[in-house]
């Protein structure tokens, strides 16, 4: 499939990363002039904008070095790249995926990369079945998890099972 028949996919991308960047660096500006770094922005504690600094992966797990977790990404990037110029153009859902994942991963390389830590500021509070409060994240990762759920959706519910009898009627 030629890459003009899917620069739709690859221009949603990097309207993520773009609007991944620009929320980080207002809002981290923002929330250091601060007193508290944290504003709250729906109800009491429900949603706020609070600054934080993640150097590990997904829930600040600490997994290895800044430049480990850069190469990681920038490969898992490039693997997304393959697949979103494989992937058949009927395959919208998996294609609008795998571009919501590419835009989150690219957007948390490049604080990870530049930076050595990924800004988080999106600090939701979820009723406590698991913990008190929801890691803080971002839009980065936002979208990965959306990208996420999308292709589990694919996977689960449209993908045919190689192992189903065909039934000829």
């Amino acid at each position: 499939m030629t890459f003009s028949k899917k620069t739709i996919f690859f221009s949603v991308s990097a309207i993520i990363i773009i609007a991944d960047q620009v929320s980080k660096k207002f809002l981290e500006k923002f929330l250091l002039s601060l007193d508290s770094n944290s504003i709250n922005v729906f109800g009491e504690e429900l949603v706020r904008f609070t600054l934080a600094y993640n150097t590990g992966i997904a829930f600040s797990i600490k997994l290895g070095s800044r430049y480990f977790l850069s190469a990681i990404s920038l490969i898992a990037s490039i693997f997304v790249i393959y697949l979103i110029l494989k992937i058949d153009i009927k395959k919208k859902l998996e294609l609008w995926a795998f571009s919501f994942i590419l835009g989150g991963a690219i957007g948390n390389l490049i604080d990870r990369a530049l930076y050595g830590k990924v800004i988080d500021f999106i600090d939701c509070d979820f009723p406590d079945i698991i913990m008190t409060r929801w890691p803080i994240f971002n839009i980065a990762d936002s979208f990965v998890t959306v990208g996420m759920v999308l292709l589990s959706v694919q996977y689960l519910f449209f993908e045919k099972k190689e192992d189903e009898p065909h039934t000829n009627q």
